[in-house]
């Protein structure tokens, strides 16, 4: 077991492909294939980890329902920690309908379930104390953990000397002062914060992403990093130095679920590991660029000499 904690969302995935264009109301639209697949940002991130060579310790509520028995079978098959994920009787398990075109990028209609109830008492101090990374990620999602909730539990964290780090979800329909009112607080105890684009857009209400790293920055995050899909990432150091890592190209796209968790479990693996900051970038972007080559959010990470291959890069 590594020594790395993910704290965050569980979903249980039905992607379905290609969906190109909905029905009108009433109306009835055929698609080729349904896969049913573990999903939220803190699954895939463990799972992701635990086949980089590095199985993480997960915190994450699924309900007492068919749905978290598919999630715990699945997370445990992959080698991951489950003893801390929490069965909620009340709440059913997350999920997600996603909807992938032929170009990739997906659509999710989504319930929050009992993602939406993780909260501090989640986490107890003996799990923060034997971890050196502490990654919070599905930050908007998590009713219950966002926003000053979150802040406590980063400081909990650093207090331990570990490293933290905090992920975001894009939600639509929120105005700027949802978005601030979840995120900020947890930002003075960020070691490294690492939204897309869209989500940076959102929060910082700029639409450069330097300009919005700037503003993360002035509100505390020590480090910045904005997933710009395929054109990679931008990275900016503790010292306010920007630089663009390029993403890797594919030939094809099949499916974009799950490619930000994967970009972080390369991420943080590569941290953990002693690279650098760049260095660590490069390797998200390889683990990333697998991810989107196959149908599911980790399902492109299966070939253990493909993903040998990420710790090559120049």
């Amino acid at each position: 077991m590594s020594d790395i904690l993910v704290c965050g969302i569980s979903v249980v995935d039905a992607i379905a492909r290609p969906i190109d264009t909905f029905p009108a109301p009433g109306g009835l639209r055929l698609f080729e294939s349904l896969h049913w697949s573990t999903g939220g940002c803190a699954v895939n991130c463990s799972i992701a980890l635990s086949r980089l060579g590095l199985p993480p310790r997960l915190v994450t509520r699924v309900g007492a329902d068919f749905l978290g028995d598919f999630v715990i079978a699945e997370l445990t098959r992959a080698g991951v920690d489950t003893s801390s994920v929490v069965r909620d009787a009340d709440r059913p398990t997350s999920f997600s309908f996603v909807a992938v075109p032929e170009s990739g990028e997906r659509s999710f209609i989504h319930t929050k379930g009992a993602s939406d109830t993780i909260c501090e008492r989640d986490v107890p101090e003996a799990l923060l104390s034997a971890s050196r990374f502490v990654f919070v990620t599905g930050a908007m999602l998590m009713n219950a953990l966002d926003g000053e909730p979150t802040a406590r539990l980063l400081a909990r964290a650093k207090a331990a000397g570990a490293t933290t780090l905090l992920d975001t979800v894009f939600v639509e329909g929120l105005d700027r002062a949802e978005w601030r009112r979840r995120v900020e607080p947890a930002l003075p105890r960020v070691d490294c914060f690492i939204p897309s684009e869209a989500e940076s857009r959102a929060i910082a209400g700029a639409d450069d992403p330097g300009a919005a790293a700037r503003e993360f920055q002035r509100l505390g995050a020590r480090r910045v990093v904005i997933k710009l899909g395929a054109r990679g990432v931008l990275c900016v150091d503790e010292t306010g130095v920007e630089s663009l890592v390029p993403a890797i190209k594919v030939d094809h796209v099949v499916d974009a679920t799950g490619a930000g968790d994967c970009w972080s479990a390369g991420f943080i693996a590569a941290l953990s590991r002693g690279r650098s900051f760049h260095e660590a970038a490069r390797i998200g972007n390889a683990v990333a660029s697998l991810s989107v080559q196959a149908a599911g959010a980790t399902k492109g990470l299966e070939d253990p000499a493909l993903l040998a291959r990420v710790w090559d890069l120049p």
